[in-house]
């Protein structure tokens, strides 16, 4: 029985594409289907992804870095502090001897530096998303739906969910989703100070939410990522940012700066939701399809990254065994390889803003007494770093940068 292709991997954002890429050189058959037109140069970036320092090491290790240096800002420090109170945590990348803590970089951006990357890869594009999905012993038969409404039809020995939060595949597969419900939106806007960055992003809480700045390539540029109630962030969006930015200038302090500018504003509701299990019949769920985080932690592409550093040493090695790659061996080694990280992302995403929720002076006194207490701390504080930057625990191959 011949199938068109090894594995067919559903979604080509930043994580499908980054698989692709790691498996064009295992001699696999690897398909890429998205109906989403690729990014072209003059499509906005939607957000800001805050990339770790082992997320870095991957895409260097998929030799996609060189074309993102240029685009990417260093976070050289991180400064974590609660609106009202002195205690400061000061996360420095020269704590942990690492020429920084990890990197700034557009998420549109991100996308077209990997396709660019698979030009040159015997990967095959499909401008098609999956329809329906059926079994058939050791293949599924793929049913995609194409733009100009001709049903193609292909079959794998493996398909990978790439498609993101909600993800239809996931859904055409039956995998059970939990949710958590958050009363909170994101306000997106793009900032500018009186004062150089030096690459410091900032952390601030403040009336039991998270703000945060992340440096931008303008040496007084920020993109600020700031959590409110639905309707308070909604409220703001719509407002002349003239009037938004005396408010958020009492909500940051003056460690950034003076807020000289502030625009592009935008509101986008959270939602949180994770698979029960992240895999099926020769299928599994990579990125946002698998897990969507609480942006909090900024962890959850890392925690995407790191589904495809452990799917890619996975596959490589069913390929040199000649295993086949949608064996419910190699599933229940991704799920179980995945699943800690994944319950310990899960857990921080969901007591962090709780831990910063109640305003009253005794239990803000003993955050601002912790973070100081943190700041002073060197052991834990470089543990928590290092975890926090993906260098904690055993590496693969492709998160120590080196692949295939």
């Amino acid at each position: 029985m011949t199938t068109d292709c090894d594995v067919l991997i559903a979604g080509a954002g930043p994580a499908g594409a980054a698989l692709a890429l790691a498996l064009s050189p295992l001699a696999l058959r690897v398909c890429l289907a998205d109906a989403a037109p690729d990014p072209t140069a003059d499509t906005p970036d939607r957000r800001a992804l805050a990339l770790a320092l082992g997320s870095q090491r991957i895409l260097a290790g998929l030799d996609a870095w060189p074309a993102l240096v240029p685009l990417a800002t260093p976070i050289s420090a991180i400064a974590v502090t609660q609106r009202g109170w002195p205690g400061v945590t000061r996360l420095d990348a020269r704590t942990v001897r690492e020429p920084a803590l990890g990197y700034v970089v557009g998420d549109r951006a991100l996308q077209r530096a990997l396709l660019a990357r698979l030009t040159d890869c015997p990967v095959q594009r499909l401008p098609a998303a999956v329809g329906a999905i059926t079994p058939d012993g050791e293949r599924l038969e793929v049913t995609l739906a194409t733009a100009n409404g001709s049903p193609q039809r292909l079959t794998t020995r493996l398909l990978v969910a790439a498609d993101g939060s909600g993800s239809a595949v996931c859904r055409l597969a039956g995998l059970a989703t939990q949710q958590r419900e958050l009363p909170d939106s994101v306000l997106l806007a793009h900032l500018h100070t009186d004062r150089p960055h030096h690459g410091v992003a900032h952390e601030r809480f403040a009336d039991g939410r998270a703000l945060a700045l992340l440096p931008a390539p303008g040496a007084c540029d920020y993109t600020l990522v700031w959590t409110l109630p639905h309707a308070r962030a909604a409220d703001l969006a719509a407002l002349p940012p003239s009037i938004v930015a005396p408010m958020l200038q009492d909500v940051l302090g003056w460690r950034a700066g003076r807020v000289r500018r502030l625009d592009q504003m935008r509101c986008v509701p959270l939602r949180e939701q994770w698979l029960t299990q992240a895999t099926g019949t020769r299928l599994l769920a990579i990125g946002n399809a698998a897990n969507t985080l609480h942006p909090i932690a900024a962890q959850g592409f890392n925690s995407g990254l790191r589904d495809v550093a452990t799917v890619a040493e996975l596959l490589a090695g069913a390929r040199r065994a000649d295993d086949d790659p949608g064996s419910d061996t190699l599933l229940a080694a991704y799920q179980r390889r995945r699943e800690a990280d994944w319950r310990r992302l899960r857990l921080a995403t969901g007591w962090l803003p709780r831990l910063f929720e109640n305003p009253a002076p005794p239990q803000a006194a003993a955050r601002s007494l912790a973070l100081a207490a943190l700041d002073l701390c060197g052991p834990l504080k470089r543990h928590l770093m290092r975890r926090a930057m993906g260098l904690h625990g055993p590496q693969s191959p492709l998160q120590r940068g080196r692949w295939p």
